[in-house]
């Protein structure tokens, strides 16, 4: 928490360029970003805000399992659908309740195990003796209790209830689809203190077993052993303990796919007519029978039309639900979803792992890597929900693209502080560099003091006074910028770093502020200072031109090179400091610029180099001595050369960045 502390207050305003006071204890890491995608994830988590993207994944993953692995509805159930056909029989809904009576007698000889009327039978009517005496004959029928908008009880009437002598069951049928209405839970009792009611489902699987266990057959009836887990625990399936349905497949049914979908549905206008065929009737022998409407008319005007993740936009009818809970209750193939606990330690651990593993890659490397991310969980959660196991999916990848994006905002506020810190030029691959080395340059915040080997370039307009005064302000500095602007992005594209601009002069370093400590580095340094000054000269001429073509004043300047060690930091007050180059060998390079004055008017390039840059470069390039001098202040005497012209020059200028900049990594490590 200390050192979350400390990243929020750094990254509140304060600037950079106050570091050594201010912020030297602030350190950003991919433990931070951790911890804000962790704590955002589960925050998310807690609030719900996952949730309706996790419904999406919850029906993406049947639909992707109906593609590639479809599996079929148990085939010992079986809906009797009040359909167009049976309507177009027997008349519009609702229908007097003889006509359920001619059902029931129609089925008795049949012998289906259990049959469940998903129909609300409320009201008393003239003819509720004759269902009530099929009822009490064929001992195997459950009827459908359930609730009004208003939550007030909807029970079985009395009047039919009565007179079966207790040969009957009560279900209810209650049940609360999502808030994008597609049915995902279900619950198998109503609880509500000491009083118990079971779900149609639960009482006919309830009957089924019970009609099953007085069969006497040749072979033994497969029986489902689930008495011990769904029908003597009724708490623990109660309204406040939902299952989540595992939905086999489309509930119309297809016969035209490659493996068969739907539930066995009979329209209850076949079964019941006198020449009904006996081998359609012979379908329903010991299997669990449910009765409901179907019909298009019936079920679009009713609160019992039910959505499911294959049947979104046109709903089916509720009698289908009913269905999934027996096919999920006989096959024990409910869907397991992780604990709320669990899940938040999921999303907690994801948030931190992420962060430690987006951190020490590149930007490709990381939307290669979250891709990937996304593709793996995804296959681990499809092999999980084939298992009967959902884990959450949105809530894991969203975090994991929290962790992405909170190591990318503080990566790239920290380089642009890094860079601000500077306050010097850079081109992008030395950006680049320095970002990829900052470990080098920065401790707890504060750029750490350097001595480095580095070749000086300084650089100075001949005449600027004499110009200021015959310019106005709004010619001069505009002319000023441009020649700027053009010496820049010569030292630049050679791997240089402009330190500051003194007046009209440009300082500039190649080898800062990385170190390169080895003999090649600075070699390599010293030699794209070179070409980067014969490359100031030639874009100066082109600028002249242009100058010329315009009325302005031409530029003649002079350019000082020298290698040797400087010590690099952060220097200022405690209200400004900024990041810079300074020692004797800072020195020696302006004064060699100063001395350029003197060259004759013959000399190819009004370039000075001393000895210790000469030296490394005579190699590469035309060197002539022009004498030595002795520096004031210094005890040593300083060669100076200049270049000659060479053939070989722009073949020099055209050497690819990646050459120029010597391979920087090598050179730091080796």
């Amino acid at each position: 928490m200390k050192q979350a502390l400390k990243w929020l207050r750094c990254t509140l305003g304060k600037r950079l360029r106050s570091l050594p006071i201010r912020s030297r204890h602030c350190t950003t890491s991919p433990w931070i970003a951790g911890l804000a995608a962790a704590a955002t994830g589960a925050g998310l988590l807690l609030l719900g805000a996952w949730e309706p993207s996790e419904r999406i994944a919850y029906t993406g993953l049947f639909l992707l399992r109906d593609a590639l692995q479809p599996i079929e509805w148990d085939e010992r159930i079986v809906v009797i659908a009040i359909d167009e056909p049976s309507l177009d029989a027997y008349g519009a809904f609702p229908w007097t309740r003889e006509r359920y009576a001619a059902l029931l007698d129609t089925l008795m000889p049949v012998q289906p195990a259990a049959i469940g009327f998903d129909i609300l039978m409320s009201e008393s009517t003239p003819t509720d003796a004759a269902l009530a005496e099929a009822i009490y004959y064929s001992g195997n029928v459950v009827l459908s209790a359930g609730t009004d908008p208003l939550g007030n009880s909807i029970q079985v009437a009395p009047t039919v209830v009565d007179q079966t002598d207790g040969f009957v069951r009560v279900g209810h049928v209650n049940h609360t689809p999502d808030t994008d209405g597609i049915s995902r839970q279900a619950f198998l009792y109503e609880v509500y203190g000491a009083d118990v009611a079971p779900s149609l489902a639960i009482s006919l699987l309830d009957t089924y077993e019970l009609s099953l266990s007085g069969l006497l057959t040749p072979e033994p009836i497969e029986m489902p052993d689930l008495n011990a887990q769904f029908m003597q625990q009724p708490q623990r399936y109660s309204q406040n303990n939902p299952l989540w349905l595992n939905w086999p497949g489309h509930t119309r049914l297809d016969h035209t796919a490659s493996v068969p979908q739907g539930v066995t549905t009979l329209s209850f206008s076949d079964v019941i007519a006198e020449d009904a065929d006996p081998q359609l009737l012979a379908q329903l022998q010991n299997k669990i029978v449910l009765v409901g409407y179907t019909a298009v008319g019936i079920v679009g005007n009713s609160e019992d039309a039910l959505r499911t993740p294959f049947e979104q936009q046109i709903p089916t009818a509720g009698v289908y639900l009913h269905a999934a809970i027996l096919d999920n209750l006989l096959n024990d193939r409910f869907l397991m979803r992780l604990s709320p606990k669990a899940t938040l330690l999921l999303v907690i651990t994801i948030g931190f792992v992420s962060s430690l593993l987006f951190s020490p890659r590149s930007a490709n490397q990381r939307l290669m890597m979250i891709v990937g991310i996304i593709l793996l969980w995804c296959a681990i959660a499809y092999g999980s929900f084939l298992s009967g196991l959902w884990i959450p999916i949105a809530a894991p990848i969203g975090t994991s693209l929290l962790g992405l994006i909170g190591i990318q905002f503080i990566e790239q506020r920290e380089r642009k502080t890094l860079m601000d810190l500077f306050a010097i030029n850079l081109s992008p691959e030395m950006a680049d560099f320095i970002w990829e080395h900052k470990g080098e340059l920065l401790s707890e915040g504060q750029i750490q003091p350097q001595s480095l080997n580095a070749t000086l370039l300084f650089s100075d307009i001949r005449g600027f006074t004499s110009i200021s005064e015959k310019l106005p302000s709004d010619v001069l500095l505009p002319w000023l910028n441009r020649y700027f602007e053009a010496m820049t992005d010569c030292i630049m594209a050679h791997g240089g770093v402009v330190d500051k601009y003194i007046g009209d002069a440009i300082m500039a370093a190649f080898g800062a502020p990385i170190a390169q400590p080895t003999p090649e580095g600075i070699r390599h340094q010293a030699i794209a200072a070179v070409n980067a000054s014969l490359a100031m000269v030639g874009r100066l001429e082109e600028l002249n031109s242009e100058f010329a073509a315009e009325g302005l004043p031409t530029v003649q300047f002079g350019v000082g090179l020298h290698t040797g060690a400087i010590m690099a930091g952060t220097v200022g007050s405690r209200h400004r400091a900024s990041y810079s180059l300074f020692g004797d060998t800072v020195n020696v390079a302006a004064r060699l610029q100063n001395l350029t004055k003197t060259l004759q008017s013959e000399t190819p390039y009004p370039i000075l180099l001393s000895g210790a840059t000469a030296h490394h470069v005579e190699e590469h390039f035309r060197l002539t001595q022009q004498g030595q001098l002795q520096l004031q202040g210094r005890s040593q005497t300083t060669k100076l050369y200049t270049i000659a012209r060479d053939d070989n020059e722009a073949k020099r200028l055209e050497q690819p960045m990646a050459d120029r900049l010597y391979s920087y990594g090598n050179a730091a490590t080796d």
